[in-house]
């Protein structure tokens, strides 16, 4: 389609003010430059704040109770209630949005409340349904996690968060079989977890003893109250169905009047994340923005020094002209000149952006390694993937087509005549 053919003419017609070329094609090479770094960046940022929330489920809502806010079926106003366990029965037998659910009981709390023989701790407690861990999954250092015999037969069993472990047992001992004392009863060790996500509901993975729900309101008499609830949406459905369907149940199982805003309180995951999704997807346009605003600066520094060419070589074109040189060879032969120098200087930018993302990704990389989940990590390596770097290419191309489309209309527009007359 170009006169890409006879680059030689093209580059040397490019070289002959090499100065006036490089500082063209700077603006190009500073706008794929900026663009590339920025990109890849913002993908840092990005990878990092999503996997300091991976492992959490973010179709999941929590609910908790409050004084009522309105008088209903001859209760007063300002009534406290509390969940119970015919509460989880009647939300697995209506809710027909809930996929796992689980309620949660805490405690501890008190000084040096987890103890194994001479060693010591103040750590919180939990108790919980298996589910838990559909809704905060963990990695499993050692041992299992709890499940449906452990719920139905009470057992006095525990899971401890990875600084717990590190407290009570020496480095390298096998904890599981071995007894600890929490609050004053003893519970067996099954399994030794940290948490994949930064996010947890009711504090720190690490420096929490779990229970099974059933076992902790038998052994600590809580009878049949539950603290708070958990519940995740089936596929398909939002969170916000799941928040309404619970609500009503919760309401209607307690008497507490239908349009009553006070009594169940909740808070939505999904709102949280959609919101996170909302800001990255800011961030990206605000990216390409200032990178497409820096690139199109080159741009236009292009496409004002072919004006120039163009002028300086109206004799040239005119003289073209009057020997019977089409006008479409005229336009390819502009368009071909700011291709090149656009995919030139556009090349070097994108190879140069590249480069320096590796150099920081090696950077990073080899820094002594922590282990992970002992810190949030807000910014991972940046990186850009293959989608974008062909995408920048085709902008380049683009780019140079749009810079050399104007000249092209100008060079269109001399008349042979007037052209070789030209002095």
């Amino acid at each position: 389609m170009f006169d890409l053919d006879n680059w030689q003419e093209i580059w040397a017609t490019i070289t002959r003010n090499k100065l006036r070329s490089i500082l063209t094609g700077f603006g190009v090479f500073w706008g794929i430059l900026m663009l590339v770094i920025l990109i890849g960046v913002g993908n840092g940022f990005k990878g990092g704040m999503e996997s300091n929330f991976s492992g959490f489920a973010s179709n999941s809502c929590f609910f908790f109770t409050d004084r009522t806010g309105e008088a209903h079926k001859g209760y007063r106003k300002g009534r406290w209630w509390n969940m119970n366990n015919r509460d989880l029965v009647l939300i697995r037998e209506k809710a027909q949005s809930v996929e796992y659910i689980s309620p949660i009981l805490f405690g501890g709390g008190g000084d040096r409340n987890v103890v194994n023989g001479q060693k010591s701790g103040s750590y919180g407690l939990r108790g919980i349904y298996p589910d838990h861990f559909e809704i905060e999954k963990q990695h499993i250092l050692a041992g299992r996690l709890f499940n449906t015999i452990d719920i139905e037969n009470y057992r006095k069993v525990c899971i401890i968060g990875k600084e717990v472990y590190e407290t009570l047992f020496q480095p390298e001992e096998d904890p599981l079989g071995k007894y600890i004392r929490v609050n004053g009863i003893y519970f067996q060790v099954v399994g030794v977890i940290r948490p994949k996500s930064q996010v947890s509901i009711g504090g720190d993975v690490e420096s929490t003893v779990f229970i099974p729900f059933s076992t902790m309101q038998r052994a600590f008499n809580q009878g049949d109250k539950i603290h708070f609830l958990a519940c995740t949406a089936k596929p398909g459905y939002p969170a916000s169905v799941v928040e309404d369907e619970v609500k009503a149940i919760l309401k209607a199982a307690h008497d507490i009047a239908p349009n009553d805003e006070k009594a169940v309180r909740s808070f939505n995951i999904e709102k949280q994340f959609q919101m996170f999704s909302n800001l990255f997807s800011g961030i990206d346009i605000l990216i390409w923005i200032v990178g497409l605003g820096a690139l199109f600066s080159g741009i236009i520094g292009i496409s004002n020094i072919m004006l120039v060419t163009v002028k300086e070589r109206t004799r040239e074109i005119g003289v073209r002209r009057a020997l019977g040189a089409k006008p479409s060879t005229i336009v390819k032969q502009i368009l071909s000149e700011s291709l090149m120098l656009t995919t030139i200087a556009g090349m070097i930018g994108l190879m140069f952006g590249l480069g320096v993302l590796e150099i920081i990704h090696t950077g990073m990389t080899s820094m002594p390694a922590t282990d992970a989940g002992d810190e949030p990590n807000f910014f991972l390596p940046p990186f850009v993937s293959f989608t974008t770097a062909i995408a920048s290419l085709i902008i380049i191309v683009i780019s140079g087509l749009v810079a050399g489309l104007m000249p092209a209309m100008r060079a269109l527009r001399v008349k042979a005549i007037d052209a070789i007359r030209d002095e």
